[in-house]
């Protein structure tokens, strides 16, 4: 996961965006209101107390609400381009470009539903801001099952207690996320791969948000499901064999410049780098290169990525 700078996605916004989240908002208030007047008048008649009757309004204007954003979903997925550019058509999540996904725009903070707080309306208030949302691929996203693993962030969005969860629009807690959002540079910094292409806390206190933070963010982001594992077992294992290569080429007094070596480099220089769009887990390769920064023409590589 890498560091997403919201504030170039709000110099290219739509020029009608306002006008487009102001018409989806008319839509919705509309719907809710007629939900209410079809109680209304279907109370007529009816032995229903005060209590009752808002009762009934209440829910009738919440599956209202629910229904009609969920019609006008093409608001966020007007900007489905325009996220993905800000990481080179790969998942903000994990990296990946994988070409079969759909790659939906998830709700950071859920439009409609909060699995862990079961009394939680959702983050309706943000379904059109575009603040709330994170281009993700499928198996982020989505839930998925894989041979060892299951994952997929859904409707969850756990938050460290006190002070818990905002859950009308006046609220104003400073809510505490357990889930990474890579808009956030600190949360950017508390993920790491292993040897075997696993992700994991680069914490060691198990009992530290920052720890806690990664563990959640691993499970529900669905970041160890098994093929993507391998994907970066073999990043790392390319990597050994790019620094091996070039290693030796300099050693049998092969001129740097020639054409074998500065392609070892430029090969490495494209498994950094989060711009490239023909690689992906840019950050684990990143990781991987690391090990090898003892070579000077390899921290050199990690010093202008």
């Amino acid at each position: 996961m890498h560091f997403i700078d919201q504030g170039e996605i709000e110099f290219d916004l739509p020029n009608d965006w306002v006008d487009v989240v102001a018409s989806a908002w008319t839509y919705v208030n509309k719907k809710e209101d007629d939900a209410e007047q079809a109680v209304s008048d279907h109370s007529i008649g009816k032995d229903w107390d005060v209590e009752t009757l808002r009762e009934k309004v209440l829910v009738a204007r919440v599956a209202a609400r629910k229904k009609a954003i969920t019609a006008k979903n093409t608001v966020w997925s007007k900007l489905s381009s325009l996220l993905s550019e800000q990481s080179a058509g790969k998942c903000w999540y994990c990296e990946t470009n994988e070409i079969r996904s759909d790659n939906p725009i998830d709700h950071y903070r859920p439009k409609n539903n909060v699995k862990e707080c079961s009394d939680h309306p959702g983050y309706w208030w943000l379904a059109f801001d575009w603040k709330n949302y994170r281009y993700a691929c499928t198996y982020c996203n989505s839930r998925r099952v894989g041979v060892d693993t299951s994952g997929g962030k859904q409707d969850h969005f756990p938050v460290f207690m006190p002070p818990g969860w905002n859950q009308r629009k006046a609220d104003e807690n400073v809510e505490k996320p357990m889930l990474l959002d890579p808009i956030e540079s600190h949360d950017c910094l508390l993920l790491t791969f292993n040897s075997n292409g696993e992700a994991c806390a680069t914490s060691d206190d198990e009992s530290s948000e920052d720890y806690l933070k990664a563990t959640k963010s691993i499970e529900l982001y669905h970041l160890n499901h098994q093929p993507t594992t391998r994907e970066r077992k073999v990043i790392l294992h390319k990597i050994g064999r790019l620094i091996s290569s070039t290693n030796e080429l300099i050693s049998s007094g092969i001129n740097e410049n020639s054409d074998a070596i500065k392609g070892n480099k430029i090969e490495l220089f494209r498994l950094i780098r989060p711009t490239c769009k023909s690689t992906k887990f840019n950050t684990a390769a990143k990781i991987y290169l690391r090990q090898y920064e003892a070579n000077d023409w390899v921290k050199d590589i990690l010093d202008r990525a």
